[in-house]
Parts: C-alpha cells; sequence; structure tokens
C-alpha cells in the first residue's frame, strides 16, 4: 500500500484559530465550519509547519493510504496507515471522518 505522511486534524481539539492554515505553505489546510481541514491531500509537502503552529496540538501526523504526485511530500511502499480512534473525531484528508 502506498502511503503519504500528512496531518490529521483531531477536531476535538481544534479551536479554529487557523494558525495552521496560515503556516500552511501549499495551502493545503482551509478552515471547514470553523475547524482546519486538509482539502487539498495532493499539494501537502509533509513538512509539519501546520503542528509546529497549532498551539492546541489538534494536529498529528500519520501515513495514510493515497495515490497522487509522489514527488510532492512524503510516500512509503508497504507502511500500514496508522489507525485513528474514532473517539478523536479525526479528520481524514477527504473532510471524513477517519476510522
Amino acid at each position: 500500500m502506498v502511503c503519504k505522511w500528512m496531518p490529521i486534524i483531531v477536531a476535538d481539539r481544534c479551536t479554529g484559530c487557523g494558525l495552521c492554515v496560515d503556516a500552511c505553505g501549499p495551502k493545503s489546510l482551509a478552515m471547514v465550519d470553523g475547524i482546519a481541514v486538509l482539502i487539498f491531500p495532493d499539494t501537502c509537502g509533509s513538512e509539519e509547519h501546520c503542528i509546529a503552529a497549532c498551539r492546541d496540538e489538534a494536529i498529528q501526523m500519520a501515513w495514510l493510504p493515497l495515490s497522487g504526485d509522489r514527488t510532492v511530500g512524503r510516500w512509503s511502499d508497504g507502511v500500514e496507515p496508522r489507525p485513528v480512534p474514532c473517539s478523536n473525531a479525526a479528520q481524514d484528508g477527504n473532510g471524513s471522518s477517519a476510522q
């Protein structure tokens, strides 16, 4: 399975301050209904600037299954995707709840 190193937003912790959105150089993140969401996973450079900007510790990085331009971001073959507990109400790269 091909996976990309991408941010997961823990919706329960996100206060909607937007600092992560401002820190994201390729503008992969956006605010949706007051919560940061990875709306463009293909453009994410896996650089973790969003994590450094988040004062609420609402962002975690994980290897997530994705296909796309492997020259953008960190990619790995054969990595098992990290399970995300449903209780965290985390957002996946498509803006829906990850399971």
